[in-house]
């Protein structure tokens, strides 16, 4: 110890000697590491300005950009990259109109992104849309809420619209751009050629599609990006669904989540479509030890599935017993950029539910489908520009996509490990609700349908009512024995 006070001694003794010459070197590593800093920062942003294949250079027979996948991420970038004069060929493994397994709330984002492209009038004026009014959710101990969140938000923050309406209206609108659509085209390959700077993309027929630029959107167990080593894990998310045949339940709702606690942060929800049609869906998300999702794992969704339209007296109220539902079915969900190594590479960008751009606390995946699609056709459109389309100049969609909302993807993972553990905060919020009415449950709604940041529960006029109403809680619960209404019927 003494051997170190002497030399901390003799580095003072040292500084007050030569305090100017000291100064001189403090300022200076300062300023190397403030300029090292910025300079890694532009070196990490810059984009070229010019590139290898400018206009006019793209062989014949190639196109611009082949987009893998026709699901709503990747016909939403085909249209904006048509839109824009971008050689567009457009990929799927199905034949449209054609069926994908999903909750079918269409959030608020999304919407306006219909909307731009005339898709929205299409779904409504064929009656396949049906805006969400009355809404709610019931909370761990059976504290419920419905309101009428469409009054305070001035429109409503989702609608209901089956896939397999929706995304034949997609494609359909990308082909009008100008897009080329490939049915019945399955993907089993795609090699790059350096030397040419094309991807040549090959189906299980044999037939062939080269371009410029290879756009992944093939979903959430991505069978390309995985065979080219981008995706490195399998999805550790699941949902399941069921359609309930209208007139035969008992709902009189527009859409509820349930929140049951043996499967949280997974939860239940109904949503209602045209026609008095249902959507009875039931999302796992991961959370706790790896691989679960809380207490449960994949392979518990057919028994949760089955339990609620049997036994929670929630849900069971709410479908009766005469529904008439189709049989379940399921979908992998890859939530909030899992098992991904890039979404970006040189000539190539991996978008949507393929690239794990689903929401981790909510399972939602449509809205940011499309948003990532159009920061795609975004960033393409500026590549097109410069003729660069190496992984620097890729970069861009990351950027777009990060600030439009990868970056609540960090806050929605924490916030589902925390309603995980506590239960008891979901109650606080239902129990606000009932207490402050409709303006709550529209803060609410503008969080879970990506109108607002998960930050801004942290924000003083939304985190103090929550804390308060959260100390409310514990008492209620703890002190005062408040009764737990959310049990399983025997």
């Amino acid at each position: 110890m003494s051997a170190v006070q002497d030399a901390l001694a003799q580095a003072q003794d040292f500084v007050e000697k030569n305090k100017k010459e000291c100064a001189i070197a403090a300022g200076a590593t300062s300023a190397a590491l403030v300029a090292t800093y910025a300079w890694r920062r532009a070196a990490r942003n810059y984009v070229p300005k010019e590139g290898p294949y400018p206009a006019g250079t793209l062989p014949k027979d190639a196109y611009d950009v082949v987009v893998v996948g026709a699901g709503p991420s990747g016909s939403v970038a085909s249209h904006y990259m048509a839109k824009g004069g971008v050689k567009v060929a457009l990929l799927d493994k199905e034949t449209f109109p054609r069926d994908k397994y999903c909750g079918d709330a269409v959030c608020t984002p999304a919407i306006h992104i219909l909307e731009d492209m005339g898709v929205l009038k299409e779904l409504v004026d064929n009656n396949e849309a049906h805006f969400a009014d009355a809404g709610g959710l019931v909370s761990p101990n059976g504290t419920s809420y419905i309101g009428a969140s469409k009054v305070k938000l001035g429109g409503a923050a989702c609608c209901a619209v089956k896939r397999i309406n929706m995304d034949v209206r997609i494609a359909r609108c990308a082909v009008r751009s100008g897009a080329t659509l490939k049915e019945n085209f399955e993907v089993t390959d795609a090699q790059f050629n350096k030397a040419t700077g094309m991807w040549t993309v090959t189906s299980s027929t044999g037939a062939t599609v080269v371009g410029r630029v290879l756009i992944i959107a093939d979903g959430a167990t991505s069978k390309l990006a995985t065979k080219l080593g981008y995706c490195t894990a399998p999805a550790k998310g699941i949902s399941s669904r069921a359609f309930v045949e209208g007139g035969t339940h008992n709902t009189n709702f527009d859409g509820v989540c349930f929140y049951p606690k043996w499967s949280l942060p997974g939860y239940a929800a109904i949503f209602r479509h045209p026609n008095d049609e249902l959507n009875f869906c039931y999302y796992l998300i991961p959370s706790g030890k790896d691989g679960y999702c809380g207490d449960v794992t994949e392979a518990d969704l057919p028994r949760l599935h089955n339990d609620a339209i049997k036994k929670d007296p929630f849900i069971s109220a709410a479908l009766g017993p005469n529904a008439k539902m189709e049989r379940m079915r399921v979908a992998a969900l890859r939530l909030g950029g899992q098992g991904l190594k890039t979404t970006y590479d040189d000539h190539l960008l991996i978008i949507g539910d393929a690239a794990g751009h689903i929401d981790p606390l909510t399972g939602e995946g449509i809205h940011t489908a499309m948003m990532g699609g159009k920061a795609a056709a975004l960033t393409m459109l500026d590549m097109f520009k410069t003729g660069d389309f190496s992984a620097q100049s890729c970069r861009g969609y990351e950027r777009r996509y990060m600030k439009a909302y990868g970056h609540d993807f960090y806050l929605s993972q924490k916030m589902a490990d925390i309603v995980y553990k506590y239960p008891i905060l979901l109650d606080a919020v239902a129990s606000e609700m009932q207490r402050k009415g409709d303006t709550m449950m529209a803060k609410w709604a503008e969080i879970m349908t990506c109108m607002q940041p998960k930050s801004y529960f942290l924000q003083p006029h939304v985190a103090i009512p929550l804390g308060i109403a959260v100390v409310r809680e514990v008492i209620s619960q703890y002190v005062f024995g408040k009764e737990d209404k959310y049990l399983m019927k025997a």
